[in-house]
């Protein structure tokens, strides 16, 4: 029996009722929030990877169904798609999984010879699911099947499904033939996604086709001597990194292979109003290129690329609200050579002395179909959702966005194997930068404010190996106003209070720090040197 979980104006999510959450069992109700919080943003994004086009009214809702299985999904090529689940089935994997299969049925809409159950349909369905969630981009790959063979595959590996389609989605030698070229049009040619999506391969349902029609000659004659050349025979997809915690992992997009051209993008964020890509100074926590907005703007492009909107550093509201999902919006600058599939991505940090990648977590990705060069600002459509249930807790933290494309790439949290990585590539470019935020609690109960505020924040070391640091505090409070720092005691040992002030609590009484920490008082108008020292590998 399926159990209805909740609806949108586009889909209805459902889960068999024996997925209680108990022990060996799935959460029926955390797998379907997973692709509650998403459908109706992918429905967006992957209407504007087709063409904008959608479904006709009638062929709404589409039902999504969490059904027992060994893993994989199917669909009606219109309104229902079926998602196996197990306890083995990720959360952050199932809307990627729903992606896939709605793709196909946007195929069958589109109506431009993109057969869902043939091996250039299914390489499609799968590289949809790496576009538009490229941090997952590992979980669809099936590239090193093509290069090396596969058991119990009747295609040998390397065989030329360019040319050829074959008549069935279930042999990943052929899918992986077609993957990898799809990803070789987008990434080492550098055609756009909606560009190749388009052409389609409406008389031979071959990538041959679809290649000829972008104006691409000797298509598979091309792309197996890059192949061979820098993948031989023998030898597999390099891994990539994926993100803390996770291991590298192979994907289907190892371009570009070969010499980079002569001239290369620049894409950046700004870190404040005065930054034009090529400088470090001024504030490097205020970007005003990270949007904050609390219910979604209808045409985000039009909205947030006027010379006003640019020039303002107040477009965000003034705090993520809990309880509600709310919108991030990213603009992308571009001073360099054109830059065709672009991706730009923003996660969140708790507030920190220094936002070192350990601590980032992930919260979507916006895809770029092409950053030009000039002054032309190209801004997130849609925006990326940031789902109520995954917001944190009501606090202080940080949003830091990533921008780049195949020619240069933006790094993710495992860029950095060792903490001298991270430096140096803060230093050395500007496609990453930060904004402070606030997510506000609904509103307090009645009853008198608190005397004080309490305000939680880490100071981090390096996460490879022990480093010392300078730490200093700066600040600009109301008159009167006092400030207190409490730190474990072994750090205060080495840190300098301000002897002249006095830590007080709301009864006027001195305050007390919790076991093993010491209250330090601090400069409540201006910057407070607090002392240098040294923390051990990992120290948080």
């Amino acid at each position: 029996m399926m159990i209805q979980y909740g609806a949108t104006p586009h889909f209805v999510v459902s889960y068999d009722s024996s997925f209680t959450g108990a022990a060996g069992v799935p959460n029926g109700p955390l797998l379907a929030q997973s692709v509650l919080d998403t459908c109706e943003y992918d429905l967006t994004r992957l209407s504007q990877l087709f063409g904008n086009i959608l479904p006709l009214p009638a062929s709404f809702p589409i039902q999504i169904n969490l059904v027992p299985g060994g893993g994989g999904a199917n669909n009606n090529l219109l309104n229902l798609i079926n998602c196996n689940c197990n306890l083995g089935t990720q959360p952050q994997a199932l809307p990627a999984l729903v992606v896939a299969e709605e793709g196909e049925i946007f195929m069958a809409l589109q109506a431009k010879g993109w057969i869902a159950n043939w091996s250039h349909g299914e390489a499609l369905s799968r590289v949809l699911a790496q576009i538009l969630y490229p941090d997952r981009s590992w979980l669809w790959s099936t590239g090193n099947a093509w290069l090396n063979g596969l058991a119990g595959s009747p295609n040998a590996a390397r065989s030329n499904f360019v040319d050829n389609v074959y008549h069935s989605d279930t042999d990943n030698v052929a899918t992986g033939c077609g993957s990898l070229f799809l990803n070789y049009l987008a990434y080492q040619l550098g055609y756009r996604w909606p560009d190749i999506i388009g052409a389609g391969a409406p008389n031979t349902n071959t990538l041959a086709e679809t290649a000829t029609a972008l104006g691409v000659t000797n298509g598979w004659v091309n792309f197996l001597a890059l192949i061979t050349t820098y993948l031989p025979p023998g030898t597999s997809l390099p891994p990539e990194p994926t993100s803390i915690g996770q291991p590298p992992e192979a994907t289907d997009d190892p371009y570009p292979l070969g010499p980079l051209p002569p001239s290369l993008p620049q894409l950046y964020l700004r870190h404040n109003l005065a930054d034009d890509g090529t400088t470090h100074t001024g504030s490097l926590s205020d970007s005003p290129d990270i949007i904050l907005k609390n219910t979604p703007v209808a045409n985000p492009q039009i909205t947030f690329s006027t010379a006003a909107s640019i020039n303002s550093d107040t477009e965000s509201d003034t705090a993520v609200l809990s309880g509600q999902a709310n919108t991030v919006y990213l603009r992308a600058w571009n001073r360099g050579a054109d830059a065709p599939n672009t991706f730009a991505t923003v996660y969140w940090s708790p507030p920190a002395t220094l936002v070192t990648p350990n601590l980032w977590t992930l919260i979507g990705s916006a895809y770029f179909p092409d950053a030009p060069p000039g002054s032309a600002v190209q801004v997130s459509t849609p925006g990326i959702v940031w789902p109520a249930d995954q917001l944190p807790g009501p606090g202080h933290y940080c949003f830091v966005a990533t921008v780049g494309n195949a020619d240069q790439p933006a790094a993710n949290p495992a860029s950095f194997a060792t903490f001298d990585d991270f430096m140096n590539y803060v230093y050395a470019n500007n496609n990453f930068t930060w904004r402070n935020f606030n997510v506000v609690p609904p509103p307090p109960a009645p009853g008198p404010a608190p005397h004080f505020m309490h305000l939680p924040f880490l100071i981090t070391g390096a996460w490879d190996r022990e480093e010392r640091f300078s730490l200093e505090t700066h600040t600009q409070l109301p008159d009167g106003s006092r400030l207190n720092l409490h730190v474990p005691s072994w750090l205060a040992r080495t840190l300098r209070g301000a002897p002249s002030e006095k830590s007080e609590t709301a009864a006027g009484h001195e305050e007390e720090a919790e076991p093993g920490q010491t209250g330090l008082p601090l400069h409540a108008q201006h910057i407070h040197y607090l002392g240098e020292v040294v923390l051990p590998k990992g120290k948080r």
